[in-house]
């Protein structure tokens, strides 16, 4: 039998209502709301309660219907919905929990598109089954009530299939614990599930945590994704039978020790059936676990899916790399870890791959001259042009390691951008592009340097340009671009704040911000020895960059595994610390920051939001520039901004930030004059 999915289906429910009893802790309800179904994720108790239901002539229309027909059926119906149906009849409830509890997640505090205003409720009803395929749970007393549930009901626990917890602030309540009881849980009685994911708060005791879960034999019935950390975890207590996806993050010890990986025999022949596959080490070489595959000749892995992350770092005794253990500097001296291309090539079928992404880099550039990046993408295109394009290919993903010494324009497009930007242009059906530098801070000249800050933008715009005009007549539509750290990466500052390019635009608001920023936070409250030494301008450029860091670092969307669409505003947001100015630069007493009121920052005129409406402001000539160069770009996350195409303004246009001041913030002070401060120009 199909289904006609184009149009709306509507259950037509005969019967008169009537008035029944109904237990709340049967297994009729078990954790639904009964009275009103704010949330499908409630507290049973154990009370009795008069609740409407229908009552159910005999030959209902709905007992003829097969069960399998009002599961699909109940895949387009929302959360809420869903939730009223299983209180209809008692063929529904076991359907409509069935589906409530298949794909759950978890944004605790996540906003929102502008649109829905902090709606949740609406949110819900028009992005949670549609957009997202899950059940969406964003507050924590919904949270603790789902938790309670499952444990007042244990056979619910089997029909968890997808379980996410995405990114969240750990805010008064123990979230690191509750994360650690809900694993802990689901790794003694889950037996059903596919798929779970956990941003812990703690990441390295969360790593231990997911290592233990996967290791119960009940947990690997039907999970179809691996994250190991030694091979033997692979394949004991058992293999899972519908493994597709592979997280390998080996000690470089037990590589060393290994001869080869025999993927032609069990229990490695399981990399034949893979989907994705990810390789790291603890220290970040995961080129060498592809070195030791060893496949039968002319074969290769067929992967949808390629992550590899890989520094090239000859000591690991350096204060700017992001993991090193000393003791463990010998056996890396072992290792040969330039970036090599070839590796890959030998043993995977880049021609089948649908997405890349490669967290890479070379440090040794800096100091040893070395080029291995470059030589790495020159050999990528190579391949690239020889094999149409990589047809296949729609999404390719590129960041590099956090690094404090940060490279000059020149070696930036020598080493770094013309390599890279040569690769890309020459992929023949890109749809979605993620560039990430990491760049940590502002990359800022003294005024030492002879050169003028006009001459200095002249070069931000060079720069900007050599890469990007890469792409101006491209062969493919790219719908999607992300430029996480846009600001401190292709851009270089002087200590002259008002001159450069954080400080473009000349509206009222964004003087207002500055003024904001000058009366509340000026001079720093002590943050170290040199804070009462920083004159204004420099006090400008750690506040602006202090919520810079966190549109870059902290922003995450919580986009689905199952996307039937890309489009941001379906997504919820995790947009980082509420009140990240107050917390590092206020005394507790001694600012006019409403915490009782706005514990989450939610208000239009907190500071952050302000000074994030004035980085958009400073943002929008570049946006502009963007959008002249990729002009079929639907998506455009640029600095932890988001913005989809609107087709009413034909332009991009912030999805969960204002692109405006408030009024009443433009009017707080009407006797602020137009500055006759410099500003700098984007052409």
């Amino acid at each position: 039998m199909m289904i006609n999915t184009s149009k709306p289906v509507v259950l037509v429910i005969p019967g008169n209502i009537i008035k029944t009893k109904l237990k709340k802790n049967g297994d009729k309800v078990a954790s639904l709301d009964v009275k009103s179904p704010k949330s499908c994720y409630e507290s049973a108790g154990d009370e009795e309660e008069e609740v409407l239901r229908p009552e159910q002539p005999p030959n209902l229309l709905i007992e003829r219907l097969p069960e399998h027909i009002v599961l699909q059926v109940f895949q387009y119906v929302d959360q809420f919905d869903l939730v009223n149906l299983s209180l209809t009849c008692s063929k529904l409830y076991p359907i409509a929990v069935e589906r409530l509890y298949q794909r759950v997640t978890v944004v605790l505090s996540g906003e929102f598109a502008k649109e829905y205003q902090s709606d949740s409720r609406q949110f819900i009803r028009e992005n949670g089954i549609k957009h997202m395929d899950s059940s969406l749970i964003f507050k924590i007393p919904n949270l603790i009530k789902f938790f309670k549930s499952l444990h007042k009901n244990t056979k619910l626990i089997q029909l968890v299939k997808f379980f996410i917890f995405d990114k969240c602030y750990p805010y008064l309540n123990d979230i690191n614990q509750f994360q650690s009881d809900l694993i802990e849980f689901f790794g003694k009685y889950l037996h059903e599930m596919n798929f779970l994911h956990i941003t812990f708060i703690d990441f390295l005791s969360g790593i231990n945590k997911l290592t233990n879960f996967l290791k119960n034999s009940n947990i690997r019935n039907k999970i179809f994704k691996l994250f190991v950390t030694d091979l033997p975890s692979l394949y004991e207590p058992k293999v899972p039978k519908g493994l597709t996806n592979l997280f390998l993050m080996l000690k470089e010890e037990e590589i060393l020790e290994i001869l080869e990986i025999d993927l032609s025999t069990e229990p490695f022949n399981l990399f034949n059936s893979l989907f994705t596959l990810t390789c790291s080490t603890n220290n970040q070489f995961g080129l060498e676990i592809l070195k030791k595959f060893q496949l039968f000749k002319d074969l290769k892995l067929n992967l949808k899916g390629l992550t590899i992350f890989h520094c090239h770092k000859e000591s690991l005794i350096d204060d700017n790399f992001i993991s090193y253990d000393v003791k463990n500097d010998d056996v890396i001296s072992k290792i040969d870890k330039k970036l090599e291309f070839d590796i890959i090539e030998e043993k995977i079928e880049l021609k089948k791959l649908n997405h890349i992404y490669l967290k890479i880099d070379c440090f040794e550039h800096r100091i040893n001259n070395c080029n291995c990046f470059e030589k790495f993408f020159k050999k990528f295109n190579h391949f690239v042009a020889k094999n149409d394009g990589l047809s296949n290919l729609t999404s390719f993903d590129i960041e590099l390691y956090p690094n404090y010494e940060w490279l000059r324009p020149h070696l930036m497009c020598e080493y770094i951008l013309n390599p890279l930007g040569e690769y890309i242009k020459n992929l023949k059906n890109l749809e979605r592009l993620t560039l990430d530098f990491s760049t940590p801070a502002f990359k800022m000249f003294d005024n030492g340097i002879e050169m003028s800050s006009i001459l200095l933008n002249k070069l931000n715009e060079r720069l900007i340009e050599s890469f990007f005009q890469n792409f101006k007549n491209c062969d493919f539509n790219l719908k999607t671009l992300q430029l996480p750290d846009f600001l401190t990466s292709f851009i270089y500052y002087k200590p002259d704040f008002y001159q450069l390019f954080l400080h473009t635009c000349q509206c009222y608001g964004c003087q207002l911000v500055l003024d904001r920023l000058k009366q509340d936070f000026y001079p720093l409250n002590d943050i170290d020895e040199d804070s009462n030494d920083l004159d204004l301008e420099s006090t400008y450029y750690i506040l602006i960059g202090f919520i810079l860091g966190k549109l870059q670092a902290d922003r995450e969307v919580c986009v689905p595994i199952k996307q039937k669409t890309f489009n941001y505003k379906n997504y919820p947001i995790f947009k980082g610390q509420p009140h990240t100015l107050h917390y590092n630069y206020h005394n507790k007493n001694s600012c006019p920051c409403e915490l009782e009121n706005d514990p989450l920052g939610l208000k239009v005129d907190n500071i952050d939001n302000l000074v994030t409406i004035y980085i958009i402001h400073q943002l929008n000539p570049f946006v502009d520039y963007l959008s002249t160069i990729f002009t079929n770009l639907e998506n455009l996350m640029i600095h932890g901004i988001y913005y989809e195409y609107n087709s009413e303004s034909k332009g991009l246009t912030p999805i969960f930030d204002l692109a405006d001041y408030p009024n009443h913030f433009l009017d707080s002070n009407l006797t602020c004059t137009k500055s006759d401060l410099p500003f700098a120009y984007f052409r």
